[in-house]
């Protein structure tokens, strides 16, 4: 009799539970605190073999620092782990050097500092490298060998997209034409 009775009593808890869980949506859950920012990738922390559930860390040197607070000049990415997602995206080819951007969630110490992010809570969230900076006015460095008797140096010759060869002396900017019509 208290068998039947203990099942009763588990059936119950079990279908509130699941009704529960039906009820919750999306908006009850907590959302996350999130940051976006450029930095150059320094290094990766991959799990030791055999360390299954151990997270892959990228240690990044924050060059862009425009909505949160860091508590130091390197912060902690992580960017995949064993546990359950959603994921955000991270671009395996990102070597040590590369310039990144990250958008993710953070994790806050007790000063209320940023001092880790991760990308797991949403699959938005991405660890890719940074786009090339639209403003930047020289498109390509190239080194020609120029010979003074005999010595050989090394000459940097630095172009605009056109092909214009810009002296060492002189700035150019490139500048957008405004409407001044109103």
């Amino acid at each position: 009799m208290y068998k039947r009775l203990i099942m009763v009593f588990a059936i119950f808890l079990l279908s509130v539970g699941m009704a529960l869980a039906d009820e919750t949506s999306e908006e009850d859950m907590t959302d996350f605190e999130t940051v976006e920012f450029t930095g150059v990738a320094f290094e990766l922390n991959e799990p030791a073999e055999g360390l299954m559930g151990a997270p892959t860390v990228w240690a990044v040197e924050v060059s862009t620092d425009e909505e949160g607070t860091f508590c130091s000049e390197i912060v902690n990415v992580t960017v995949f782990q064993a546990t359950p997602g959603p994921w955000g995206t991270f671009d395996e080819n990102i070597t040590g050097g590369d310039i990144v951007e990250v958008y993710g969630a953070f994790v806050e110490d007790e000063t209320r500092c940023i001092a880790a992010v991760t990308l797991q809570g949403s699959e938005e969230y991405y660890f890719e490298l940074a786009d090339e900076v639209a403003d930047e006015v020289v498109e390509e460095t190239e080194v020609a060998e120029t010979e003074d008797a005999g010595d050989a140096e090394d000459e940097v010759v630095e172009e605009t997209e056109d092909g214009e060869v810009i002296d060492d002396e002189v700035v150019v900017e490139e500048t957008e034409e405004e409407d001044d019509t109103e």
